[in-house]
């Protein structure tokens, strides 16, 4: 309990630094601060369990894509971005395999209908004016990952796993309004903190869904 209410305190501190003077300094120490938490989360809980090889690299790579998109933030190179979507969709792919093995079977549609995310995302980038650039062709094949993670999680909650199904969706939204804070131009600085929040409070509260649901 006291872990969780430390993890919390430290996304509200994110907060506190992130789109305003303080970003450059302070918001990369402090999100890497915050993406440790979740694994140490992890480790108090599950560190001697049998199943604490099912998560473990699906969260590191998330850490990794947390460091590498906070780097983004402060400096702007695409590089770091490319990378960091290569992190994170290992671990999709990680949360994936995990809701996999603990469930006896996955509907065929969970691997067939994330083509349609695809396609959406491709009417959204002409419909809101995304500037993907180089990036478009990796957002696509990301995108496909990202929805069948979010599929399996829904078929886990039709199953009675409800906590998976939660932290899929919020997975889902937090990946959505990755698209608005990168690839978008806001007209004011204050639309853009309110999405970045959004993105922030979704993706560490799914994560953190993910890691009790063991």
């Amino acid at each position: 309990m006291l872990e969780t209410i430390i993890y919390v305190a430290l996304i509200i501190a994110l907060f506190a630094v992130c789109d305003n003077r303080y970003s450059r300094r302070y918001y990369v120490p402090l999100k890497v601060v915050c993406s440790a938490s979740f694994l140490v989360i992890f480790i108090l809980n599950y560190y001697y369990s049998e199943k604490f090889g099912l998560l473990i690299w699906a969260l590191l790579a998330c850490f990794i894509g947390d460091i590498l998109m906070g780097l983004y933030n402060t400096y702007l190179r695409k590089q770091f971005m490319a990378i960091g979507i290569i992190a994170f969709m290992l671990g999709h792919v990680g949360f994936l395999n995990y809701m996999c093995r603990i469930t006896n079977k996955t509907s065929a549609l969970v691997y067939i209908l994330p083509v349609v995310a695809c396609l959406i995302l491709v009417g959204m980038k002409k419909k809101f004016h995304l500037h993907m650039g180089s990036l478009f062709v990796p957002c696509i094949i990301y995108s496909y990952f990202v929805s069948t993670m979010t599929l399996k999680a829904v078929e886990c909650g039709m199953n009675g796993m409800n906590i998976l199904a939660i932290a899929g969706i919020l997975f889902l939204i937090s990946d959505f309004t990755i698209l608005f804070l990168y690839f978008y131009h806001f007209s004011h600085i204050k639309y853009k903190r309110q999405v970045h929040y959004v993105n922030l409070a979704t993706y560490y509260i799914a994560i953190l869904l993910f890691i009790y649901s063991l």
